[in-house]
This record gives C-alpha cells, structure tokens and sequence, in this order.
C-alpha cells in the first residue's frame, strides 16, 4: 500500500512470512485446544451411579434382595429363576456401555458357605419388561464366572457384601432417554447359600422384582417396589460421534489459516 510517497504494510495483512506463519501456528493451536476442551465437556463418559459409598459394617440380610437362579434339583424347571430382581436406569445421551459393577449380600455368612471366589452371574438388560419379566427378551445377556466379576469383601470379613465389577461384558449400545433394567442373577444353589442384590438410598425409587408366591412354588409373583438396587453404569460416546467432532474442528481450522493466507495476498 502506497501513502504519501512510502510503501506501508497493514500489519493485520502481513506477508512476512516467519511473523505469519508463527502467529498462524499460534492461533491454530490456541483454537484447536478450545475445541478440544469443548470436545471433551460434550463427549465425556456418562455413569449412573447407585452405588455412591456404600459401606456396611455389620451382616444384614434385609439389606439385599434375593436375585438368584437355583442350581439345586428341589425346585420344579419353571421356577429355578425363583427371585430375580429389576432395576430401571436411563442415560441423557447416546452412548455405548463398557462397564459395570454391582454390590450384593449372602443369605449365609459362615464359613464354607459362601462360594470360593464367588458364584457365576447372568447379567441382562432389557428395554422393556411387558406384563412378564420372566418372559421378557433381553437386549443384551452376558454369562460371567469369578474371573469376570472381581468379588471383593466390603466393609471387613464379616459384612457378607461384596462388590462385583466386570471385566468381560462386550460393549453394546444405548440410547438417549430410553428406560433400560439391569438384573443380576447368581448361578447358585439355594441349599448351598441365598445370594441377593445390595439396596440402595439411590435412584428413583422404582424397580420390580420376580420371586415365588407363598403356598405355590410353581406361581411368580412380579410386584413394583419403591426401592433401588446398588449398580453402577457407565456409557461412553460412541467412536462415531468423537470422529465427528474431530474432523469438524480439523475443518474449520484448515478454513481459517486458507482465508488468513488470503488477507495475506490482498495485503501486499
């Protein structure tokens, strides 16, 4: 630009190109950090928790719920899943599940009662109930031993709860505002031990619940409580929706250093 005789740059359209190429770099790694910052406040991992600090002291049977599939030959077929135990979570966004844990109680809490290691466990989930959860399909199924559930003693030896965490459930998706139920099954016999599901203080206060009716074995009963049960949950965003994200911020980045090159060019 010419003025009065002199050549004069407009410092904003600068070709100087190690000034402009540091700036640039400059910019572009400041802008790129903001997205990234943003990118992970909108993608982060979303966890129902209805475990908080759980910690017993003391042996309570009547702090669990019986969830359990009778292994033993007293009890008919149609009813060795004699009490199993629902409870609804629902996740705000889309996600895939990749981990969860549980906390439950023995019936018994002396010695060589309890299961070396712990008892295998089913672990269902479902979207929806109908009028017969015995019935009712799940949208995932996983069969776990010991070596997949982690049992660990809570709050001492003698507290009979036990925490369970998974290590070889394959992730599977859920959706955004849809109401899924966990179940915890213990594969055990009941003439050995009774294994149940920890209550919690957490959730919303509703879940159902499968179990013998009295004087009839070969009847289940499936009542609604207003308790909760002590599991946690965790979904994280599923690989689609980060790449997304990333390539948007990648595009909008290569954008704006191609339009500052050409204020560059109009500058001189």
């Amino acid at each position: 630009m010419r003025m009065g005789g002199t050549d004069v740059k407009l410092a904003i359209f600068s070709c100087d190109k190690s000034w402009g190429d540091k700036t640039m770099k400059l910019k572009t790694l400041i802008f790129m950090s903001a997205v990234a910052l943003a990118s992970t406040s909108i993608v982060r991992a979303e966890t129902v928790d209805q475990i908080g600090t759980f910690a017993p002291t003391t042996f309570n049977t009547f702090q669990s719920a019986l969830s359990q599939h009778d292994l033993g030959t007293i009890s008919p077929p149609s009813v060795r899943n004699f009490a199993i135990v629902y409870d609804d979570f629902i996740f705000n966004t889309s996600g895939v599940i990749d981990s969860f844990s549980w906390v439950g109680a023995y019936e018994l809490n002396t010695p060589g009662t309890i299961p070396v290691g712990g008892p295998n466990f089913q672990v269902n989930f479902y979207t929806s109930l109908g009028t017969n959860a015995a019935s009712a399909i799940p949208v995932a199924s996983f069969n776990l031993t010991p070596v997949n559930t982690n049992e660990v003693a809570l709050g001492g030896a003698n507290s009979g709860f036990f925490s369970y965490t998974t290590s070889g459930v394959t992730p599977f998706n859920v959706s955004a505002g849809t109401t899924y139920f966990a179940s915890v099954i213990a594969q055990l016999d009941y003439g050995i031990n009774g294994w149940g599901l920890a209550l919690s203080n957490l959730g919303n206060s509703f879940s159902i619940r499968d179990f013998q009716a009295d004087g009839d074995l070969d009847v289940l009963r499936q009542p609604s409580d207003a308790i909760d049960y002590a599991f946690r949950i965790t979904a994280v965003p599923e690989p689609g929706s980060v790449a997304a994200i990333l390539a948007v911020a990648g595009l909008v980045a290569f954008r704006r250093r191609r339009m500052a090159k050409k204020l560059c060019l109009i500058g001189e």
